[in-house]
């Protein structure tokens, strides 16, 4: 039931965003930076953002040397460079919004650990270096060194070289989506939590949104000019078109160690492993390439294959003479499409739909904010 207050106030915007994740905040910075007078909604199902922007590693990087090849040879060349391109003006306008103070970022590079199956990936350094000098301002934004084995103390029997990146960086994913909202929130920007969007309906003069309200048991319809959706793979259940597959991707957080020699970013195996030091403890995530049929789901929870298969790697590659206990293990829902590109999609004249940053929605999102707001009716 709701009041002349709340029907007045609450129920009437420019432009409407399911999704309170970071491209949803990001989007809706967009639209408030460039027309500071249009009222902006988002509405997130959860009580916190619900999808992987709050459950994702800290990771602030445009890919490893192996994924950047692998993606060479799905995609080709310019297309590619052009992903990364995208990928690092994403990362340093997320930077420049947020501030680096308040994302806690740190930039400590990235580190590619080599085993026997991708020894000949070296051979390509120079080659992807080359396409990539005009991006990075650099002709080496990749390099070799096997010092860095010994230095972080991984196992030399599977390690057998360390490539090395110096633009990549760690940031506190807490404290970036802490200050992604009270960004969006200080230009106006009305962020409402526990809000689950049942369905929309177009209308001749608008969008109709409407979510159940928890307390009065009750529909709610909120009204917009236009609707943008930023649900990632959650997107499905409004639609059930035009959305990205889920891809379910298991972290874990060890308890504070006497000492930990990881400083920086590190990958592995295409990116399917990534792992960085928070402090003393030691944080690992990955391995959907093992079950990529499994992980295929929106249900958050524990693939026991992939738990074992980290606890594994990191008893016997990254930690192999430290004992550790793991402290938490959690999982996030990305979204991901066959070119591993985002899809930004006018999908009626009033309906939009910004998704699938393919597990790099921490780079991507900014920009990807910035096409779907191209999209978007004055």
């Amino acid at each position: 039931m709701l009041s002349f207050w709340e029907r007045n106030s609450f129920i009437n915007y420019d432009y409407i965003i399911i999704g309170g994740g970071l491209l949803g905040l990001s989007t809706a910075c967009e639209i408030k930076e460039r027309f500071p007078n249009k009222d902006v909604l988002i509405l997130e199902r959860g009580v916190l953002p619900s999808g992987a922007s709050t459950k994702n590693a800290g990771f602030l990087c445009y890919g490893s040397l192996t994924e950047i090849l692998a993606d060479i040879r799905n995609k080709g060349e310019d297309e590619t460079v052009s992903l990364v391109e995208k990928r690092w003006k994403g990362m340093n306008k997320l930077r420049v919004r947020f501030r680096d103070e308040n994302i806690g970022f740190v930039n400590s590079g990235e580190y590619e650990l080599i085993d026997e199956r991708y020894i000949s990936s070296l051979d390509e350094i120079t080659k992807v270096n080359s396409l990539l000098k005009e991006i990075f301002k650099d002709e080496e934004t990749f390099r070799c060194d096997r010092s860095y084995i010994e230095r972080f103390g991984f196992s030399p029997e599977v390690v057998k070289n360390i490539i090395y990146s110096p633009y990549e960086s760690q940031i506190d994913t807490g404290r970036m989506m802490r200050a992604a909202i009270r960004y969006a929130v200080s230009l106006g920007v009305v962020y409402l939590t526990g809000a689950e969007v049942a369905e929309f309906t177009e209308k001749s003069d608008g969008v109709e949104v409407y979510v159940e309200h928890n307390v009065f048991h009750e529909r709610i319809g909120f009204k917009s000019s236009a609707l943008i959706i930023c649900a990632n793979a959650f997107s499905s259940s409004l639609t059930g078109n035009y959305f990205p597959k889920p891809a379910r991707g298991l972290v874990i957080i060890t308890k504070p160690l006497d000492m930990v020699k990881l400083n920086g970013i590190y990958h592995y195996d295409e990116g399917y492993y990534y792992f960085r030091n928070y402090g003393n403890r030691v944080i690992l995530g990955g391995g959907r390439n093992l079950d990529f049929q499994g992980e295929e789901t929106t249900a958050f929870g524990i693939n026991d294959k992939i738990y074992k298969a980290l606890l594994e790697f990191l008893g016997e590659v990254i930690l192999p003479y430290t004992e550790f206990e793991v402290d938490v293990v959690w999982s996030g829902i990305m979204g991901f499409t066959e070119n591993k590109l985002p899809q930004v999609k006018k999908i009626s004249d009033r309906v939009f739909s910004a998704v699938s940053c393919n597990g790099m929605g921490i780079a991507l999102s900014s920009v990807v904010a910035e096409d779907v707001v191209k999209e978007l009716p004055a």
